[in-house]
């Protein structure tokens, strides 16, 4: 999805960040083209997701832009009538297009996820089993300040769960008082 921001509001507390205790996964930046357009956040992030786990399971991928492509396909991302022509994700989609691709290439692996309003104290309670676990975290906020998808490197506890964006540093909140919000990962599974 397209990404707004805005600035900080001044005066305003600095929160307890709780940072990402392992290596996160290659950066969800620099949107690459696909089909006339950026390949959009949803894709692009789920991309980087999916190559981090894949690599420890010896999981040959194609390079990240590429399968960016195959999961914007499988996610049903659509284009924006924005200049630069970006695409967004339902979330619902996110995780379906993701288990398709994970299912398809018989990989130990499923997406999950938590999204909807205003979801502050169970998304907290995620969010600090994943990150204690090490796993990786998309953060996806829907709201009138932004419309993003991207990995965390942290967050803090608070009414509105800010989180801070791996790619750059820049916040975005998981639990928006107007707007839906949420958490997505991936996770081991065994297969039948």
């Amino acid at each position: 999805m397209a990404r707004l921001t805005y600035p900080r509001y001044p005066g305003c507390m600095t929160p307890d960040w709780r940072t990402f205790p392992g290596p996160l996964p290659q950066r969800d930046g620099n949107q690459a083209v696909w089909r006339g357009g950026l390949v959009g956040c949803g894709a692009l992030s789920a991309a980087c997701l999916l190559r981090h786990h894949a690599a420890p399971l010896g999981v040959p991928l194609p390079d990240r832009d590429t399968l960016a492509g195959h999961l914007a396909a499988a996610q049903g991302a659509f284009r924006l009538p924005l200049p630069q022509g970006p695409r967004a994700t339902w979330p619902w989609a996110w995780l379906s297009g993701l288990n398709t691709s994970l299912n398809d290439r018989n990989l130990p692996l499923r997406a999950r996820g938590r999204w909807g309003f205003h979801l502050h104290a169970p998304l907290t309670a995620h969010l600090d089993r994943l990150f204690s676990a090490g796993l990786p975290v998309i953060g996806f906020e829907f709201s009138t300040r932004e419309q993003h998808y991207g990995l965390l490197s942290a967050y803090s506890p608070g009414p509105e769960l800010p989180a801070r964006l791996h790619v750059d540093g820049s916040s975005m909140h998981l639990a928006p008082r107007i707007g839906l919000g949420g958490v997505f990962w991936i996770e081991t599974v065994s297969l039948p």
